[in-house]
């Protein structure tokens, strides 16, 4: 079922699960660095817990007391596997996210990416998938240990701000249930929840579901 895109004067995007969809990547690289720091992998509880958080915060979930460069370098241990995995699966962008990119940029709307992934995969993902063609380097918010998590709203008032823009003339689209909840903090105009499953989960909160960009009509 389609759903008219409601206007508005900015689009802030999350990225894992919501332009990319790659929780079957990030879950199975997940499982191994853990292995590897543990001795056993991670389980589906706390991959279901951890979801969302930066890929320090879930280092320091196994290890309080780690230091930066152990951090470092189980982070980069984590993301070798990651996109090991995403080029053997020939990961794209999620169905209608490009479609929909290019029309925002076609219209001249200001578009930004709010995510809490490293650096480093951000790094690659810009180029990996095209990213410039539709957003600036200064309005992908990601990889910044200095804004709070979500469900936390500080990192969409980061990107609105890059845009210089308000959350509240924003449009965002998310996946996650802490994705939401931080849009919902920030006060932006409209929240899309992108994907099929789990939608009993955002019963109480402010969201108009979509199955897949494919489902906007603009």
């Amino acid at each position: 079922m389609s759903s008219l895109l409601i206007n508005a004067e900015a689009y802030i995007f999350d990225f894992n699960g919501t332009l990319i969809l790659d929780e079957k990547e990030n879950r199975e690289a997940w499982k191994e660095a853990v292995f590897q720091m543990r001795g056993k992998p991670q389980t589906d509880d706390e991959f279901a817990l951890l979801n969302g958080r930066t890929d320090r915060e879930t280092i320091l979930y196994y290890f309080p007391q780690a230091e930066d460069d152990e951090i470092i370098k189980w982070i980069e241990i984590k993301e070798s596997f990651y996109k090991k995995l995403c080029m053997e699966d020939g990961i794209q962008l999620a169905s209608g996210a490009e479609a929909l990119l290019s029309h925002l940029h076609k219209e001249g709307k200001p578009m930004a990416i709010a995510s809490s992934a490293p650096k480093i995969n951000m790094d690659w993902y810009i180029p990996y998938f095209g990213l410039e063609r539709f957003f600036r380097r200064e309005h992908i918010i990601a990889g910044r240990d200095d804004i709070p998590s979500k469900p936390d709203g500080a990192i969409f008032r980061a990107a609105a701000e890059s845009l210089g823009m308000k959350t509240e003339e924003a449009i965002v689209f998310e996946d996650s249930v802490s994705g939401v909840k931080a849009a919902s903090d920030a006060k932006a105009k409209t929240i899309y929840r992108v994907g099929k499953e789990g939608k009993e989960a955002f019963a109480s909160l402010p969201v108009i579901f979509i199955d897949s960009f494919s489902d906007l009509a603009y």
